[in-house]
């Protein structure tokens, strides 16, 4: 058995609930849907109308396998952002899917970036700039992942997704310069680094609702990015 096929035979342990929460998040889509003037109406089946019924099926599938996903819902974040973190987080899963690249990704590294996505700010305070919290999420992913039971290199991987996900998009707008030594740390293997410049253009691009976040030029930088620190780390 390959190194591929055992990491997704993996999933066949898992509760028959998280493989249908896995499949779902695989399946539905959100590349067409407008999220502008989106909102979650009260009640205890949480619902948004102009949501399709897959799409909302499976925002309730999310909060009754993590219901620490449910603080999300109306928390406003930092005035630059046009989206609360409800809908920030489904706009990344809509740029993901949206990305070039992630129709190439096999099912195990899709699922390691839509739970990196749907987990990345998932400790964030709301309405302030919370600089810790991409540290703080990638803890809480960890506890949650694991009661969910999932594997350790899963975990680990989206560990390290969520931890430093803000740091290419910082790399790219050229406010902070890392040595090799600290890039080596971030990035334990090739896919890693594909997985986290889909997640830092799809975060980016999500936090305005127009796109305008994700200035010019930014497209050419995360490749150079890539490729920079796969040279760096010698995979």
């Amino acid at each position: 058995m390959s190194i591929n096929e055992q990491k997704e035979c993996i999933f066949s342990q898992l509760s028959e609930e998280i493989r249908q929460l896995n499949e779902m998040l695989l399946s539905v889509s959100w590349k067409e849907v407008d999220l502008d003037d989106c909102s979650f109406e009260g009640g205890q089946d949480v619902f948004c109308p102009r949501l399709s019924v897959q799409q909302n099926e499976l925002i309730r599938n999310i909060i009754k396998n993590i219901p620490e996903w449910k603080r999300l819902i109306g928390c406003k974040q930092h005035r630059i952002h046009d989206y609360c973190l409800d809908f920030h987080t489904i706009a990344v899963l809509k740029n993901i899917q949206k990305h070039e690249d992630y129709d190439k990704l096999k099912k195990y590294d899709k699922l390691i970036l839509l739970y990196a996505a749907l987990l990345h700010d998932i400790e964030k305070n709301e309405n302030e700039v919370d600089a810790e919290h991409p540290i703080k999420g990638a803890k809480k992913s960890s506890s949650i992942l694991y009661s969910l039971g999932f594997g350790e290199d899963f975990i680990n991987c989206v560990y390290l997704l969520i931890k430093y996900h803000q740091i290419l998009g910082l790399m790219a707008s050229e406010k902070i310069n890392l040595t090799a030594a600290e890039i080596e740390k971030m990035f334990k293997k090739p896919i890693l680094v594909d997985l986290q410049v889909i997640l830092s253009v799809a975060d980016i691009k999500s936090v305005k609702k127009d796109g305008s976040f994700y200035e010019d030029g930014f497209n050419e930088k995360f490749v150079e990015l890539k490729e920079k620190i796969k040279n760096l780390c010698q995979f």
